[in-house]
């Protein structure tokens, strides 16, 4: 049954809190138990990640162009050992949506990256002031524009609509204060950060019905402590983890931490991951992978360690162009990531693996290794071998049985380098079709 054990919670909250694992991490996490597993991806500053940034420099990637920082972010993903970090570096990267397609800087968007790998999890005011402050920020959403006398309200908009209180709970005329309020912050001609007081407006201002001398973080922090903030925060970050929405008591209890922990993102990430609702039936097998996720998750699972600069085109296709989100309000995501189009692009990134035979080539998964060293000696331990490694054995006995009359159309199947390079690369690419695989 699904997470009956600990190793298949475990599995399942590296699936949603990571990008699924490779084996020999998943015996790593499993040893620690759920807890001490969900203690290791929380407390990441604690874990030993210096292999990864030691090879990062000798991928040569040349930063001003933006195919390559996409590449340096995958990469993180699939060698990081602070996984979710990264994984909240993409949450983030969705919730403040920013596109180099407007931007135009790679650097730049680079740079709003490590702000969010910097402050995964941290408060999320101290984030949104430094939000506010960074460079592509303030092109994205033209606050670099915003001056007394002439204020650009598209800032102060996105952040009620988008980023805290959510629609509903502001006004129009807030907006118009509010962007009074984060007139003359800028950027310099180096495109840097900049407070340009003579750009300010510093008369009173009348923001949720108080009238004052209000400035940028006086807003924002009017907006974190909103009651709307508490709960719109934490319902993004359940449907991130967990499955569509929570019930209004869980809910409360997610917003009464934010609320009590001062703004911690850790904290209600925490609650949401060791919450009864994630280890629950409904959570199970319940999210759509993002393709970032699918791509990541299989090159791990397949343990495919020479990847190509074209990998990210792969998600790109599958409709996700990292550091280029479609609009302000990010990808939409849940099972709108699964159409004719994209589900077709799933299945032949499948079908790249599955075929590749040249272990001198980018993409090469090694079957025969894989099915030598688990001792794979027929047609019964095979399917049960790959639907475990892919899908957690979640899978029909119809589904099964239909993979184990490929394998063996007349009921006889003989495991040697033929079969392998033939039936059972077709098994992981049929494994990999499943419904299931699509889930996280």
């Amino acid at each position: 049954m699904a997470l009956d054990s600990e190793r298949s919670k475990v599995a399942h909250l590296l699936r949603r809190a990571s990008f699924g694992s490779t084996e020999a991490e998943l015996d790593e996490y499993a040893a620690l138990g759920f807890a001490g597993a969900l203690d290791r991806l929380l407390n990441y500053e604690q874990v030993d990640n210096s292999a990864l940034e030691q090879q990062l420099p000798g991928l040569q990637l040349d930063f001003t162009k933006i195919e390559d920082g996409k590449f340096w972010w995958l990469y993180r993903m699939l060698h990081t050992r602070r996984p979710l970090q990264e994984k909240m570096a993409l949450f983030w990267h969705t919730h403040f949506a920013t596109a180099n397609s407007k931007v135009g800087n790679p650097p730049l968007m680079l740079r709003q990256l490590q702000l969010f790998h910097e402050h995964a999890l941290d408060s999320f005011e101290v984030l949104l002031q430094k939000v506010l402050r960074d460079p592509a920020m303030l092109i994205w959403l033209d606050n670099r524009l915003n001056r007394k006398g002439n204020p650009n309200e598209n800032f102060a908009r996105e952040v009620m609509e988008l980023f805290t209180v959510g629609l509903g709970n502001y006004t129009e005329a807030d907006i118009k204060e509010a962007a009074r309020a984060f007139s003359g912050y800028t950027l310099d001609q180096e495109k840097r950060f900049v407070f340009n007081p003579r750009a300010h407006d510093a008369g009173p201002k009348t923001f949720f019905g108080e009238t004052r001398n209000w400035d940028a973080d006086d807003v924002l922090a009017a907006l974190v402590r909103q009651p709307a903030t508490a709960r719109f925060l934490s319902a993004k970050l359940f449907r991130f983890f967990v499955y569509g929405s929570p019930d209004q008591a869980t809910l409360d209890r997610l917003a009464e931490t934010f609320v009590t922990s001062d703004f911690s993102t850790r904290a209600v990430v925490r609650a949401i991951l060791s919450g009864p609702e994630f280890l629950s039936p409904q959570a199970y097998h319940a999210l759509a992978k993002q393709p970032v996720e699918l791509v990541v998750g299989t090159l791990k699972a397949l343990d495919v360690a020479n990847v190509g600069r074209d990998v990210t085109q792969f998600a790109r296709r599958m409709g996700q162009d990292l550091l280029n989100p479609p609009d302000v309000s990010g990808w939409k995501g849940g099972e709108r990531w699964i159409n004719a189009a994209t589900l077709f692009e799933r299945f032949n990134f499948a079908n790249r693996l599955a075929t590749g035979r040249d272990p001198a080539k980018p993409y090469f998964a090694d079957v025969a290794a894989q099915v030598q060293s688990k001792g794979l000696s027929s047609a019964e331990a095979l399917v049960d071998y790959y639907t475990g490694l892919l899908v957690d054995g979640d899978l029909t006995p119809e589904a099964r049985q239909a993979l184990l009359d490929y394998l063996a159309p007349d009921g006889a199947f003989v495991v040697d380098e033929r079969s392998i390079d033939a039936r059972v690369r077709g098994l992981v690419h049929l494994v990999m079709a499943l419904p299931t695989y699509q889930l996280a």
